[in-house]
């Protein structure tokens, strides 16, 4: 119950992220796309947006049964958006983590 739950937030989550950013129903094609690129399209940009005050990183590794790792890294105008990006990202990393965290900008 508590994974359907889950499930159901990040589904709610990645749907108002890429609502809200002006996202396209062509760009909206993403979800077909390999983990990696999912997750890279609902990741704001750093260099794109310098005045954001906050930098999120989540990395760890696919779950594949292979060694490949991924990992993410944005930068968001608030410490809540950038833990709603943070937890549907960290849904598709599996142990070691090697980062999971939002923090200020530097």
């Amino acid at each position: 119950m508590k994974t359907i739950f889950r499930a159901t937030l990040a589904a709610a989550i990645v749907t108002a992220a890429i609502a809200s950013s002006g996202v396209t129903s062509d760009a909206q094609g993403v979800f077909a796309q390999p983990i990696y690129a999912r997750i890279n399209a609902i990741t704001p940009n750093c260099r794109k947006n310098p005045d954001y005050p906050v930098v999120g990183r989540v990395a760890g590794y696919i779950s594949d049964g292979t060694s490949a790792r991924l990992a993410w890294v944005g930068c968001f105008p608030s410490f809540a958006q950038c833990d709603a990006w943070r937890r549907i990202a960290l849904g598709e990393v599996f142990p070691p983590i090697q980062f999971n965290t939002c923090e200020e900008r530097h």
